[in-house]
Order: C-alpha cells, then structure tokens, then sequence
C-alpha cells in the first residue's frame, strides 16, 4: 500500500489530490496536511512515505523553505510541486532544489494522474521555462549543504531566517541561548560561512524563490 503526502492549505485542493492519488493507486494511504506546524507529525511516518504533492506557499513557510524542510525529513520520498504560479523562477528553483516534478494547480486531474504514476516510476516532469534557461549552480550547492543539517540546526536556520535574534529563538526550542549559539557554530560550518549575515545571504534564493508563487 502506497503511502501519500499532501500538503495544502486548503481543503478542498486536499480532497481534490486524495481523489486523483486514489483514481491511481486505490488502496493509497494518504496522509493530508495544511501548514507547516502539522509537517512534523506527518513526517514521523518517515520512510513509509512513497510520495510528496505539496504546494510550497504555506503559512510560517519562506519562499521555498517548506521544500527543503520536506525533503531534509523525508529525503528518499519524491516530491511533486503542485502550486499556483509557474513563472521561470519557481519552476527552475524548485528543479534546482531536488523537486522530482512541477505541476501549475491549472492542470487536470488526468495530466496530474499522469505525472503522479511517472514520478512514482523513478520520473521527472518539468514545463519548459518561459525564457532563457536558468542556472541555478549555486542553489544545487547550498542544498547539498542543508542535507548535512539535522532537523534541529534546520529549524533554528530558518528561525533566524525569518529575523528571530539569537535571544529570541531558545523559548521554541526549550533550550538555552548557549545552546543555540552552539546550533549555529554548527551551522554555519556546514554551510561554509562565517556568520549570520552570510548565512543569510547564501539562503536567499531558496527564501525568495517562491515569493512570486504566493502573489
């Protein structure tokens, strides 16, 4: 029994995908969420989770971000970006972030059956871009890099991403502000900088690509 994440805000996008992975495998377990709080619990179900469709624009979730957190808890499970939006922008950072697919929510149920069976298979499905082809080497790295952060150091990068001082993260942790200091020391290792202002600056393709997605 295949076993499916969703990840919507809204309900009836939820019911929609549940009726498209059960038209492909009817006897798929899927698992539906709404936000970014709710990921945790889901992700529990670890590597008994066959396939991701999410739409990366949620809330507490910074362009991209929702992605990478997804794929840093449940890194051998595809995901298919199905969002609102497919400018040039988001549909090359979300390839460049390790995406197995992209799906514009305008596509019918028979198109996204469709990519579902191809992804499952070990397939990719991409649009073509708009304009020129977009390189997008750097972003590659630094999601190279992410993959070397547990899910505590992630949790506490994108605190900070989201402009949370150093004093002002340890209450959502439950721990000491030593003991976030000793987080980002760690961090910023992995991530090959110096300090918070670079670790900024090196997260800020992923934190905009998909800025455009939620207009």
């Amino acid at each position: 029994m295949k076993r499916v994440l969703l990840i919507d805000s809204h309900p009836l996008m939820l019911e929609a995908l549940r009726r498209v992975a059960l038209a492909v495998w009817p006897k798929v377990h899927t698992i539906e969420v709404g936000d970014i709080s709710a990921l945790e619990s889901a992700c529990r179900f670890g590597a008994t989770i066959d396939l991701v469709i999410m739409d990366p624009c949620l809330s507490g979730a910074s362009g991209l971000s929702a992605l990478v957190t997804v794929q840093q808890r449940l890194p051998h499970a595809p995901v298919v970006v199905f969002a609102s939006r497919d400018d040039d922008q988001i549909v090359s950072h979300s390839n460049a972030l390790g995406a197995a697919a992209f799906l514009h929510k305008s596509a019918g149920m028979a198109e996204l059956a469709d990519c579902l069976t191809q992804v499952a298979a070990g397939g990719r499905m991409f649009p073509k871009l708009n304009g020129s082809n977009l390189a997008h080497h750097d972003l590659a790295a630094m999601r190279k890099r992410l993959e070397g952060l547990t899910s505590t150091q992630l949790k506490v990068l994108l605190h900070i991403a989201d402009g949370r001082l150093n004093k002002q993260v340890p209450a959502d942790f439950n721990v000491s502000e030593a003991a976030i200091k000793a987080h980002l020391t760690a961090i910023f290792r992995k991530l090959g900088v110096q300090n918070r202002t670079q670790a900024l600056l090196a997260l800020q393709p992923l934190l905009a690509a998909g800025l455009s997605a939620a207009a």
